[in-house]
């Protein structure tokens, strides 16, 4: 009787949180229909996540590629609010899975140089509080660090089966094909900045997705419809890659065509045809249907004033060696820096509207020093390692399928890692789940070679 009375006294509560949540989306899109329309959207996107962080993972890469559509004024992205959803559903995951589950697939065993590598890197940020030129500003990049490194138990607890590797890959995919296709829209003839809403960004960010697409064309069945829009979207990715015109993209797409010959294995002969394609078609659309906006870019010698923040940071770094600026403060410390750098063509970047370095591993290094970027070089290299290792096994259980998936997740990282020469980039979520993946995708290459036999070629 007690307890058939809890039990409607729960179901009340829960028709009342109903009622008061329906309530508030009324008023909201009462208000502004906009408004209406993201809670709405924002509340199914927690249901889905709450219920399976798999599911949330993939909704959250996704929606990585939307990161400009903003909340309200603008204060608030709405990615911000699904990572912060995303989070909770691991920690509750985390705390309902019994003692013994969680000892038997442990991001730390799998991965232990990794795992020890994004503790340093966060905790060496953590400290760089003590000395940085504004501790506000070095708290807060490390609080947004440590948001981001979280990614890899959460793809660790997310993605435990190889289906789950293929949908998540697929999360790239169809995040940058509707970033490209944003882009190809709206750009009207000029450079396409996506929904990524920048020129470099976005290039960066179509390189890997690309990439994946291959070995996600490997993993759909032959002739399948699937497989056919993924062959549609690797087109549409294309097009918008050379129309934003980035100097940056083209670098990491030649990048990842020589990785390809190099890392190819048995597919190095194909890797080798591709490039040469490559290397005909990207000159001739560039030529015949780029736009004006991107082939002038291309073209240009003009550096954009990237070579003078460059050098600011280099004469920052030599000045900080060890412990740097402190971490997120490029910005902050790259004034003290002009005069001592000699004569700058945009010192306007620098003095009147702070920029970042544009270049990854020049900032961590300056608001770092060696220390940080050793860390950071350390995580992207055991990623990349990880990729191999999980190819190689599949190699020699004579899957190749899930062999050629894991040289293509390697492929991207380099492909994206390279990009990330011409962009700052250390703060952007689509990195760190990508870095992510290759242990969870390791743990399950392990789980399922030692579940079977090797295959004979």
């Amino acid at each position: 009787m007690a307890f058939t009375q809890r039990l409607e006294g729960r179901n009340l509560l829960l028709v009342a949180c109903a009622l008061a949540i329906s309530l508030v989306i009324g008023i909201a899109a009462g208000i502004q229909p906009r408004y209406g329309v993201a809670a709405a959207l924002g509340l199914a996107f927690a249901g889905a996540v709450l219920a399976d962080l798999t599911a949330g993972v993939i909704l959250f890469t996704v929606l990585s590629y939307l990161d400009v559509v903003k909340a309200g004024s603008g204060a608030v992205s709405f990615i911000k609010l699904a990572g912060l959803i995303v989070f909770l559903s691991w920690f509750a995951a985390q705390a309902t899975r019994s003692r013994q589950g969680r000892a038997s697939r442990s991001l730390l065993d799998a991965s232990p140089a990794l795992s020890a590598a994004v503790v340093a890197f966060v905790a060496w940020s953590a400290i760089s509080v003590v000395w940085a030129v504004s501790s506000g500003t070095a708290f807060s990049s490390t609080y947004r660090l440590l948001l981001d490194v979280l990614l890899f138990p959460i793809v660790f607890g997310a993605v435990r089966r190889r289906e789950h590797v293929v949908w998540l890959v697929a999360a790239f995919v169809v995040g940058a094909v509707a970033s490209a296709m944003i882009g190809l829209l709206q750009s009207g003839g000029a450079r396409v900045a996506g929904g990524i809403g920048d020129f470099d960004g976005e290039a960066a960010l179509l390189v890997p997705a690309m990439t994946l697409g291959v070995g996600l064309i490997a993993a759909l069945p032959r002739g399948s419809a699937w497989r056919s829009l993924v062959v549609l979207g690797e087109l549409i990715m294309g097009a918008g890659l050379l129309n934003t015109g980035s100097r940056g993209g083209v670098v990491a797409l030649a990048t990842v065509l020589v990785a390809a010959v190099l890392f190819g294995g048995r597919w190095r002969g194909r890797a080798v045809g591709i490039a040469v394609l490559v290397a005909v078609l990207v000159p001739f659309y560039v030529v015949a249907l780029a736009p004006s906006g991107a082939v002038q870019h291309l073209s240009s010698g003009s550096s954009t004033g990237r070579t003078d923040l460059w050098r600011v940071g280099l004469k920052m770094w030599s000045s900080n060696p060890v412990g740097g600026v402190g971490s997120g403060n490029f910005a902050n410390a790259a004034v003290q820096y002009v005069e001592s750098s000699g004569p700058l063509s945009r010192a306007d970047i620098i003095v009147d509207v702070p920029h970042v370095a544009h270049n990854t591993y020049l900032e961590i290094l300056d608001e770092l020093g060696v220390p940080g970027l050793l860390a950071f070089l350390a995580i992207a290299i055991a990623s990349v390692a990880s990729a191999l290792r999980a190819a190689r096994l599949y190699e020699r259980a004579g899957d190749m399928t899930f062999e050629l998936m894991s040289r293509s997740v390697a492929l991207a990282l380099l492909a994206l890692l390279s990009a990330d020469f011409f962009i700052t980039n250390e703060y952007e979520h689509l990195l760190w789940v990508l870095l992510a993946l290759p242990p969870a995708l390791l743990a399950v290459a392990r789980a399922e070679t030692r579940a079977k036999p090797a295959l004979e070629h």
